[in-house]
């Protein structure tokens, strides 16, 4: 049988901790980096989103079925194009925007919150959340390729929404001091 080896013990002085803070104010005042607000951001829009999804599905729903009976199939569905081919082409194309502007609205308000509730945050911090929502939305859907097209978009107005929300507060931070 091997003998037993034991792990040596260093008897060198280690460096003292740092002292703790004096006051609770003072560990709670540490701003967390600028970058941190990026998946912040995020958080924020995908659960706007969810809280959307739901309304702005059921209002395709029922903007479809102006045009298609309720459980239509497919022969159906090609008859009524043939009848009324703007009219239901239109009524498709407005039932697919919606969940689109329902992601838009939850970027912007996620980018707003960014750049307002950071201190040190600036609108390309909103941008960059915008853009991470939408390829998180990328990943999820399978890698849906239509989404793809509406990073640059939601980058777009996730950087006016975060450039706002920076005016808003510089100007709040104006008011009080």
């Amino acid at each position: 049988m091997s003998t037993r080896r034991h792990l040596p013990i260093l008897r060198e002085a280690s460096a003292p901790p740092s002292p703790p803070p004096s006051t609770p104010e003072a560990a709670g005042d540490a701003e967390p980096p600028p970058w941190h607000w990026i998946p912040l951001g995020t958080t924020v829009s995908l659960v706007g989103f969810a809280l959307l999804a739901q309304g702005a599905a059921a209002l395709s729903v029922r903007l479809l079925g102006r045009v298609y009976p309720l459980g239509a199939t497919a022969a159906q569905v090609a008859h009524i194009r043939a009848a009324h081919p703007a009219a239901a082409r239109s009524v498709e194309l407005t039932a697919a925007l919606i969940p689109v502007l329902a992601l838009l609205l939850a970027v912007a308000v996620g980018s707003y919150v960014v750049g307002r509730r950071g201190d040190r945050t600036n609108a390309r911090h909103g941008m960059l959340s915008g853009g991470l929502t939408v390829m998180i939305f990328w990943v999820v859907t399978g890698r849906l390729w239509s989404l793809l097209p509406l990073v640059p978009l939601a980058m777009a107005l996730g950087h006016l929404a975060g450039r706002w929300g920076v005016a808003r507060r510089d100007r709040s931070l104006a008011a009080e001091g």
